[in-house]
């Protein structure tokens, strides 16, 4: 089954050779230079140091130069994070080889994306390697800078009560809102002997004896423990709505706020909304840049559409951008 891609469409033809272009003239300028000022010795080292800091940039964030200014970014293909080193050294060096065929050979490689069927675009270095090279879309221009207006809070409503009718003898009175020391005056009519006519007992209180109530139900103190894949903790009571990103803001009065520890910056300011009614889950995408996903217990991924409130399944993962964190729901003694 095909997953939806992590962070947008698969590149065109035309972008990827244009962003390759940029990357292989960026190696092609400094190098040369080297040369030129330095010693072919040197114009060597330049350029197998630029090709080391292209890898190192794919691996870590999956872009380079190119990549950058076209828009593009590199996943794997089984899950939406960045390549990684063994699967950006494949896919370069796979173009590096390309090269070395009349050098146009690597604008063939990046250009074979065409002939792939499946639709994602993937290129003959992208097959080898288990990549696939999307598009970021750009019309994405809602940060946390901006107040984004989420879905309407849930409201849970209070179970109605109804009053049950008290029964004295054969005449039922139906209790009103008072208290029941303020319970009206009933007229009982008194069993007549034979012959004789009934006496009518004139209205008095009917004593009502009310019913204990009911003891309140001990409730459990409930808590929610927020885990990251770096070790990062947040512990708060429940119910709670919580905004994640690197600086977030409130979207309504008694928000909680959790900063993600982010060093490379990819998440944004307010990314994610969480919202926990003590029982039940639900995230929401504040239009970050990078994208929200929920990683299901069998691995799959769905992305999140900004602004759509969506129900978190027992056990799933939440990513934002390359931070994941995991829910557990804490049961504290009785208050």
């Amino acid at each position: 089954m095909t997953q939806t891609p992590p962070f947008g469409a698969p590149a065109t033809v035309g972008v990827r050779l244009g962003a390759f272009s940029v990357d292989a003239a960026l190696v092609v300028i400094s190098s040369g230079v080297a040369f030129l000022l330095g010693s072919p010795v040197l114009g060597i080292a330049v350029a197998a140091e630029a090709l080391l800091g292209l890898w190192i940039l794919q691996a870590r964030r999956g872009l380079t130069p190119g990549a950058l200014l076209f828009g593009l970014r590199a996943a794997r293909l089984d899950e939406p994070v960045v390549p990684g080193a063994g699967r950006a050294f494949v896919r370069g060096s796979l173009v590096v080889l390309g090269g070395l065929v009349l050098v146009a050979g690597a604008w063939v490689v990046v250009a074979s994306a065409a002939f792939d069927k499946s639709g994602r675009r993937r290129s003959w270095a992208d097959r080898a390697a288990g990549t696939v090279l999307l598009s970021v879309p750009k019309d994405k221009t809602t940060d946390a800078d901006d107040a984004r207006e989420l879905s309407e809070p849930t409201v849970h409503a209070r179970p109605s009560t109804s009053r049950e009718p008290l029964r004295v003898d054969a005449a039922v009175v139906d209790l009103p809102e008072a208290p029941a020391w303020e319970t009206p005056l009933v007229a009982i009519d008194a069993p007549a002997a034979a012959g004789e006519r009934a006496p009518v007992i004139a209205p008095g209180p009917v004593a009502v004896t009310p019913e204990p109530a009911a003891s309140a139900p001990r409730t459990e103190h409930a808590q929610l423990l927020i885990v990251f894949d770096t070790g990062q903790r947040e512990q708060l009571d429940l119910p709670a709505a919580v905004n994640f990103g690197r600086a977030p803001v409130s979207n309504e009065p008694g928000d909680l706020l959790i900063v993600v520890d982010d060093p490379d910056r990819l998440i944004s300011k307010t990314h994610l909304r969480l919202e926990h009614d003590g029982e039940n889950a639900w995230v929401i995408d504040a239009g970050s840049t990078n994208g929200s996903e929920i990683i299901s217990d069998d691995g799959t991924v769905h992305a999140l559409r900004p602004g759509a409130r969506t129900l978190l399944e027992d056990g799933a993962r939440v990513r934002l951008s390359e931070r994941v964190f995991t829910l557990s729901r804490l049961i504290g003694g009785p208050v």
